[in-house]
């Protein structure tokens, strides 16, 4: 406490001697020799340490691995600002991001449906495009002609953006079922679709298409399905009788290797397993009397490590929204076939490990958060 006083009391007296010196210091109207008041405080804290300094080592000496309390990281911020000014981004950089690991393989029969090599009309993204197209604008065009503009649209993005995508998670194989260069396609195709779908409530329409048109085509094969449809022992569409729909729709996805985990839960809490494995159901019977009432009921999707996150987070971070979504607009449309209820959702990239460092953020898993409602009936 002694030590603390004397350094107080020296500190009082520096600046009682600096300060009339500051004030006396001469000027000049010359522009050159002007003096700033930068100059006169950096002056001040100059002296004031090479006077202080000497008490401060009579001090106790504290570990080298202390620490740092608040009144020191404050001191140090603003002597940094006087002496050179402070950084607007921080001293503190950001990390190097994890390592990459090996591309997954993407296989069966969901696969040639999502994307090809080639982006030809049999996969459901340009199919859908090319309604659109013909609805929207309403062109004298064929499709053949349409189908050409896409895929010079697409050849042209990968040649400009081939490099980045490589450089960030290289593909071992120049095709879709390589994960990497699923990513790489994939944001070729909807960065095409932007350009050629520029009205937002086109790109809307553009995707929910593509889950209806996804969902027909899982529903389609009398003796072997992908997605069978949901059985009612009263023909009344219900949220709980979607469950099942939507649980193989999921299942779908992981199995075909386009990602890796899946959960889905009508809370952000940590109620349940992982893919649901503790069998607890998603919905309830208040939930279906919420809908019925005209009441909202909210739903999250966890998709991890989804083949398109990459392309996903280089849109988002273009200041663009339109990215490439399978599992969200599939899930939509089969709660409008099948329950009657009518879907919005948002799409946030969440990193679920703790970093220290306030600059890393490595996302891996796309989060859906879904809104659903009564879907209204048109009006006759």
């Amino acid at each position: 406490m002694v030590h603390i006083r004397r350094c107080i009391a020296l500190l009082q007296a520096t600046l009682m001697l600096v300060l009339p010196i500051v004030a006396l210091r001469p000027t000049s109207s010359s522009p050159t020799s002007s003096i700033s008041r930068r100059d006169s405080i950096q002056f001040v804290a100059v002296v004031s340490a090479s006077s202080f300094l000497p008490l401060m080592m009579m001090l106790p000496i504290q570990p080298a691995n202390a620490a740092r309390g608040a009144a020191e990281l404050d001191f140090e911020y603003y002597m940094r600002d006087l002496m050179g000014g402070n950084k607007r981004e921080g001293t503190v950089q950001a990390s190097k991001p994890p390592p990459v690991p090996p591309p997954r393989t993407l296989q069966g029969p969901l696969l040639p449906l999502l994307l090809d090599k080639e982006c030809s009309q049999s996969c459901i993204p340009v199919k859908a495009l090319i309604q659109q197209l013909q609805t929207t604008t309403k062109s004298s065009m064929s499709t053949s002609t349409i189908i050409q503009d896409i895929q010079s649209s697409v050849a042209s993005i990968k040649e400009r953006t081939y490099k980045s995508f490589y450089a960030k998670a290289p593909w071992q194989k120049e095709d879709v079922s390589d994960q990497y260069y699923f990513d790489f396609t994939s944001y070729a195709l909807w960065k095409t679709a932007a350009v050629m779908l520029p009205d937002n409530t086109d790109r809307d329409k553009f995707a929910r298409s593509v889950g209806k048109l996804l969902l027909e085509h899982l529903e389609s094969g009398s003796t072997n399905p992908l997605l069978r449809p949901p059985s009612t022992s009263n023909g009344e569409l219900t949220l709980v009788g979607s469950t099942a729909a939507i649980q193989q729709a999921l299942q779908l996805f992981q199995s075909s290797g386009y990602c890796k985990e899946f959960r889905i839960r009508t809370t952000d809490d940590e109620i349940g397993d992982r893919n649901n494995k503790s069998n607890l159901p998603v919905f309830d019977e208040l939930d279906d009397e919420s809908i019925a009432i005209g009441s909202n009921v909210d739903c999250l999707v966890s998709v991890i490590e989804p083949a398109s996150l990459g392309a996903s987070l280089q849109i988002n971070g273009e200041q663009s929204r339109f990215g490439p979504d399978f599992v969200g607009t599939t899930l939509a449309a089969i709660w409008d076939k099948y329950a009657g209820i009518s879907s919005s959702w948002e799409t946030f990239f969440v990193d679920a490990v703790y970093r220290p460092n306030p600059k890393d953020y490595f996302p891996n898993e796309q989060l859906f958060q879904f809104t659903l409602t009564k879907k209204k009936r048109d009006k006759q």
